[in-house]
Formats: C-alpha cells, sequence, structure tokens
C-alpha cells in the first residue's frame, strides 16, 4: 500500500514546479526535483542495542530518511537504521537496497540532499 501512496505524483520529473520558477530560488535549485533530509525518532531498545542507536544527542534514537517534493508531499521514507548511522551511508543503501522503488531523476536532474548535491 505504501508503495501506491508515497510516491512521486509525476514520476518521469517532466515539469518543474512553479515555486522553483521564482527568481530568488535561481540558481540554487535549477534542475531539482526533491529535498532529501534525514531526522532522529527517540526509541527504546534492549540494553544490549544501546549502543548501537546511541546518536550525537548520547539518547537511542532511529533514523529516518524522507523525501519530499516542493508540494511538501512525501515520496519516499526509509527507516530502520540505528541513529548512529551518517544520513549519506542511508542514502546510498537506499538507492541500492530500493533502487526499484526510489525514484530516480532523468539523467542531468538532480537531488537536493542536505547541504550536498547528488548528481546522477
Amino acid at each position: 500500500m505504501a508503495v501506491d501512496i508515497i510516491r512521486p505524483s509525476d514520476p518521469e520529473f517532466r515539469v518543474v514546479h512553479d515555486r522553483l520558477r521564482d527568481a530568488r530560488f535561481a540558481p540554487h535549485f535549477d534542475g531539482c526535483i526533491v529535498a532529501i533530509d534525514g531526522l532522529h525518532i527517540p526509541i527504546i531498545v534492549p540494553n544490549d542495542e544501546i549502543v548501537n542507536h546511541v546518536g550525537r544527542h548520547g539518547y537511542p534514537t532511529q533514523n529516518i530518511m524522507a523525501v519530499c517534493d516542493f508540494d511538501m508531499r512525501f515520496t519516499s521514507i526509509v527507516a530502520g537504521w540505528p541513529g548512529s548511522a551518517h544520513d549519506t551511508r542511508i542514502f546510498r543503501d537506499t538507492l541500492v537496497k530500493y533502487a526499484n522503488r526510489f525514484p530516480h531523476p532523468p539523467i542531468g536532474i538532480h537531488f537536493i540532499y542536505m547541504r550536498m548535491t547528488i548528481l546522477f
């Protein structure tokens, strides 16, 4: 069910969103189709798993990567990583593990990921 609900409205990314046509966003977001970021959710884990889940703030968390389009709709969500995992590691693993379901842009278009640009 999630694959049917959480997905891009335009899987081919043919249309540039109206918000990105505003001069104040160019050239920073030219060619951008989505925004990707992660968040940490506090969790309770068994004592023998705490070390694997402690993040930079000193308590156990689960790292979640979310992808949104510019209408603030989720197009992809990946959960299940321990809080100690780096965002780039989660993103790269997602591209491999969920390659057939993760929204890929056409050649020459890119994602804005946190503060880095990931080119395809």
